[in-house]
């Protein structure tokens, strides 16, 4: 026995515990498992530093403390190799939670050594340097248990690794190996007492790789935890007997993830303050959820209420330059699991938010399904990408000079697998882009577009022109220009034989790139259009900016300055053809449904048009067939 090795292994373990402490760690299990491994750790170095004290400083008539003594610092060693086994359980289980009867299987092994210590008497002896030791048979039981305990351990990580993260893992095994190593030590130098090193080395290597309470927290905000911590959480309160609760969600909008420093600095000291309402106010802890949700999870409506209240006077006070939205999800009633909550948060924050205008949403059965059905879209937009199922088709476009249909929009159609019904577009294109498949997309259709203008040599059929429309993410990627010219190249296709379509709702994030992409494809022939004129960011400035040869007005646009019932806003109709005309550019009217309309925009001035009145987008054979049935039938006075 030495005293001076348990004094500095109870000093590690107090600083510990005290880190433990001040840190409001997220209930977890396993972290409360640690938690108790931490004081079992402490205790069992209290009752060594104990012993050590009775037989060094008391004389041989302290018989009975001694041997309570002794008993205390055996039983402390059994008791925190049991919690050791259960802690690992707790790591390596697919459970939710740690079964009461995998505790008491934990634990049977150490009732047996406490039960041979309390019916028989631990003998000691001391060597000839005046040190004393433990030995008999009750302490050659103890070391079997322990050695045990840490064997089964070691097995259990070892087959169960794959639930386990490599850094976790290694952790463990390193940290029971040492306690091994050191026991059998220990159990071969029976005077040198190594039991606390080993235990304080264990709770050392668990505490810097996988329990320090530093993990949970994000850096840049002060008291917020993180999306680590949130995951873990999260399922362990749909447990076994877990009560209902609510997630509440506070979405910071009114600015895009392309912040300043100052933004983020405004952004983080308003989440810190909403941070603190939770913890202070309502006695939960707020979680980063996404760059611009904080999370917190409440059991209580009346502190929903009280939480929702506070929020909603921050953004009276504080929230000027961002815009706060209040978010209830009663899991109970509307998630299956976690899983099923995260993409909830991740659908309402990331994109349902920004379709709301309500400071305060309620997330019911109707956000679900849309979730649900986007979740869905999603998955069948992926599955295409893989299988390149993306169809293209064509509506032809009529040429009011020529009266022929010499130019025509390539348009991607996408079927569900499932049922065989199309997607619209206005439902998966906007996915693509959020998942970052839209690239693939457009370069899948500008393939088959080129691969269909070569194999059906479209020139002899009077096509001029093949409009292919390019996404907002597309036009600002380096290597657009690149990708386009390989495939026009490949398919021996004429540069000017392509006019890229630049969406008006498209934001363009880099206006550097996306003017050089469109530099270098002039530069080789191609013109560029505007589309959706009228619809969406403010054009007047891309005008400026951007050489286009053609503008196409948006059908909404088209319509609504074409409402009988609103005949002053034929003037905006006017105003625009004239502005546009006199600013040198071409025009084009989508959406013409009827001779009526057909008439009343060329006699304003459209030169081309598009629409069902001449007909939909069609698959390559019909518009083929179409063209050829056409060919030479129209005259200009023939709208």
């Amino acid at each position: 026995m030495e005293i001076r090795t348990p004094i500095i292994a109870i000093l590690v373990s107090i600083i510990l515990i005290v880190i433990y402490l001040r840190k409001n760690l997220p209930q977890l299990i396993s972290a409360r498992i640690f938690f108790v491994f931490l004081i079992a750790v402490f205790f069992n170095n209290l009752c060594e530093i104990i012993e050590c004290a009775v037989f060094y400083y008391l004389d041989d008539s302290f018989v009975a403390l001694r041997h309570v003594s002794q008993g205390m610092y055996v039983m402390s060693i059994i008791l925190t190799a049991a919690v050791m086994c259960v802690y690992v359980y707790s790591k390596t289980t697919k459970r939710i939670g740690v079964q009461n009867m995998a505790i008491l299987i934990s634990f049977a092994p150490a009732m047996l050594a406490f039960t041979a210590i309390f019916f028989r008497q631990i003998e000691f002896g001391v060597n000839d340097k005046g040190i004393y030791y433990n030995y008999g048979p009750v302490i050659g039981v103890c070391y079997i248990i322990g050695f045990m305990y840490i064997i089964v351990a070691i097995i259990r990580v070892v087959f169960l690794r794959d639930r386990l993260s490599v850094e976790n893992f290694t952790a463990i095994i390193v940290g029971l190996g040492v306690w091994a190593v050191l026991a059998a030590f220990q159990f071969i130098k029976r005077d040198m007492q190594v039991s606390s090193v080993a235990t304080m080395l264990m709770e050392l290597i668990l505490f810097l790789s996988m329990e320090n309470p530093k993990e949970f927290y994000e850096r840049s905000i002060d008291g917020i935890r993180n999306r680590d911590a949130f995951n873990m959480v999260l399922p362990e309160r749909f447990g076994p007997g877990h009560k209902s609760f609510f997630v509440i969600s506070v979405i910071f909008t009114g600015k895009t993830a392309i912040m300043s420093n100052s933004d983020r600095i405004e952004l983080a000291e308003l989440m810190k303050n909403v941070g603190k309402i939770s913890e202070n106010k309502i006695g939960v802890p707020a979680y980063l959820f996404n760059w611009n949700t904080l999370c917190s999870i409440i059991y209580s409506p009346e502190k929903v209420e009280s939480f929702m209240t506070s929020i909603n006077n921050i953004k009276d006070s504080e929230g000027k330059n961002y815009r706060l939205t209040f978010s209830v999800l009663d899991v109970q009633r509307y998630a299956n699991g976690a899983e099923q909550v995260i993409q909830i948060l991740n659908y309402v924050s990331g994109e349902y938010v920004y379709t709301q205008s309500s400071p305060n949403l309620v997330i019911d059965q109707n956000v679900v399904d849309k979730m649900i059905f986007r979740n869905t879209i999603e998955d069948v937009v992926r599955q295409a990408v893989k299988e390149k199922a993306f169809e293209v088709y064509y509506q032809p476009i009529l040429c009011v000079e020529t009266g022929k249909f010499s130019s025509a929009e390539a348009l991607v159609r996408l079927k569900h697998p499932d049922t065989g019904k199309f997607v619209s577009p206005e439902d998966f294109i906007p996915i693509a882009e959020k998942c970052g498949l839209i690239l693939e997309i457009d370069d899948l259709v500008f393939e088959k577009v080129c691969s269909f203008i070569a194999r059906e040599n479209l020139p002899r059929l009077g096509i001029k022109i093949i409009e292919v429309n390019l996404s907002g993410n597309e036009v600002v990627d380096e290597q657009t220009h690149v990708r386009l010219l390989n495939k026009m190249e490949k398919y021996h296709i004429p540069p000017q034989f392509i006019n890229f379509e630049i969406t008006e709702t498209s934001y363009i994030s880099n206006d550097e790139v996306f003017l050089e992409n469109v530099k270098r494809l002039k530069a080789v022939g191609s013109s560029f259009s505007m589309d959706d004129f009228g619809s969406g960011y403010s054009n007047l400035l891309e005008i400026l900016k951007m050489d286009y040869a053609l503008v196409k007005l948006d059908k909404e646009f088209v319509w609504n300055c074409l409402d009988i019932t609103r005949p002053e806003n034929m003037k905006m109709l006017e105003y625009t053809i004239n502005f546009l005309k006199d600013f040198g550019l071409h025009i084009l009217a989508e959406g013409v449904e009827n001779l009526d309309q057909a008439k009343i925009l060329v006699d304003k001035g459209v030169e081309y048009l598009q629409g069902f009145y001449y007909s939909k987008a069609i698959p390559e054979n019909e518009y083929i067939d179409f063209l050829k049935a056409q060919k030479g039938m129209f005259e200009s006075t023939n709208v």
